[in-house]
């Protein structure tokens, strides 16, 4: 196991050290867990991984339970991390950033995605595209756990991404995905959980740091011209214990990534033609 003390430390040589180490990548499937009071259902989900996941990290957010403990001491995991800052976005970023296999999936803690998904996600890697999203809209999907007001929420997030970036997308607000790690090297998203400043929204934390994240991917991914797929996944009602997301403030969160990223995609254009 590798219990991550060193991402815990400062200095420059130790940061170089981990930096460096984040960026090798080796042929592989890592999955990142994040998890916040998720003690009871963490284990059910490390036992039932599939075999062709080779490395396992947790990310442990500001847990009042025995999450760190379960994850530290589970067999399936090779890195438990810490992470510093508040919100879903700073947990995935940090683990995307130790990632250290060719895909990368990304799953949520709480039993309500399938890890028998993951080998689609994998095939469709391997198939081509640079990132692969699960979408519960789409023949075959489904979902137990969605309310009428957070799809509706979810399909008008969905639709106004649809128009800026001129996409064909029918789930933006589902964080079952999986990446190349190069797709990910691409989008600058390793150091949200660290970030200081940069544009204040709700509930304490800055842009990236809260579940607007997989928005933020989602729409840089498609600012980047990355090859962008999605797969029917069905969603399964929590097992244990309470959703840590918030419809109406994490709702607007998503709402200013989406807005956010196309304002970049503009700046971008306009410095390519003054080039």
């Amino acid at each position: 196991m590798d219990n991550l003390s060193s991402f815990e430390c400062s200095g420059c040589v130790r940061r170089s050290v981990v930096e460096s180490r984040c960026m090798e990548t080796s042929p592989g499937v890592s999955v990142i867990i994040p998890a916040r009071n998720e003690s009871q259902n963490l284990p059910r989900i490390l036992d039932s991984l599939p075999e062709l996941v080779d490395e396992v990290i947790v990310i442990v957010g500001n847990s009042t339970d025995d999450t760190v403990t379960v994850a530290q001491n589970h067999p399936r995991v090779d890195k438990t991390l810490i992470q510093r800052s508040k919100g879903k976005g700073a947990a995935l970023s940090l683990g995307l950033r130790a990632a250290s296999r060719e895909y990368v999936v990304m799953i949520d803690a709480d039993g309500s995605m399938n890890v028998d998904e993951i080998s689609n996600f994998v095939q469709a890697l391997e198939s081509g595209a640079d990132v692969v999203r699960g979408s519960r809209y789409m023949t075959g999907g489904g979902s137990e756990d969605l309310t009428a007001f957070r799809s509706f929420g979810n399909k008008s997030l969905t639709g106004l991404a649809n128009i800026l970036f001129k996409v064909d997308w029918t789930d933006l607000a589902y964080g079952y995905a999986a990446f190349r790690k190069s797709a990910l090297e691409q989008m600058d998203v390793f150091y949200y959980d660290s970030k200081v400043g940069g544009i204040p929204l709700s509930r304490g934390m800055s842009y990236g740091q809260g579940f607007e994240i997989e928005s933020l991917i989602f729409c840089r991914s498609a600012r980047r011209g990355l090859r962008v797929i999605e797969i029917p996944s069905t969603e399964a009602a929590r097992w244990n214990g309470s959703s840590n997301l918030k419809a109406i403030p994490d709702g607007f969160r998503a709402l200013s990534a989406i807005l956010v990223e196309r304002a970049r995609s503009r700046r971008l254009r306009v410095d390519q033609l003054e080039d």
